[in-house]
C-alpha cells in the first residue's frame, strides 16, 4: 500500500492508477490525515451504484419469511381510550 499526499497526485496520478490496477491500493493524504483510497475496481464490485428497486407494499408482505405463519391474536384486553 503506498501513501502519497494530494499535492503529489497530480504530478504521479497515472502511475498510481496502474499500481492501483496491478491490485495495490494507493492512500491519498491531505495534511499528513488520510482521506481517500485509490483501489481497483474489482475491490468495489459488491456495491453497485445502480439504485435498488423499490418493491410494493404488497410485494414487501408477500415476501415475508414465512407466507404460512399463523400469527396468534393477543389475549389481553387492550387500554380504554376517552375520545
Amino acid at each position: 500500500m503506498t501513501t502519497v499526499s494530494l499535492r503529489d497526485v497530480n504530478t504521479d496520478l497515472s502511475e498510481l492508477v496502474d499500481e492501483a490496477i496491478k491490485g495495490g491500493s494507493v492512500t491519498i493524504t491531505r495534511d499528513g490525515k488520510p482521506v481517500a483510497t485509490l483501489v481497483p475496481v474489482e475491490q468495489t464490485a459488491n456495491t453497485t451504484t445502480e439504485p435498488k428497486t423499490k418493491r410494493s407494499f404488497l410485494e414487501h408482505l408477500m415476501a415475508f419469511p414465512e407466507p404460512d405463519m399463523v400469527l396468534e391474536r393477543n389475549p389481553s384486553r387492550g387500554r380504554d381510550v376517552d375520545l
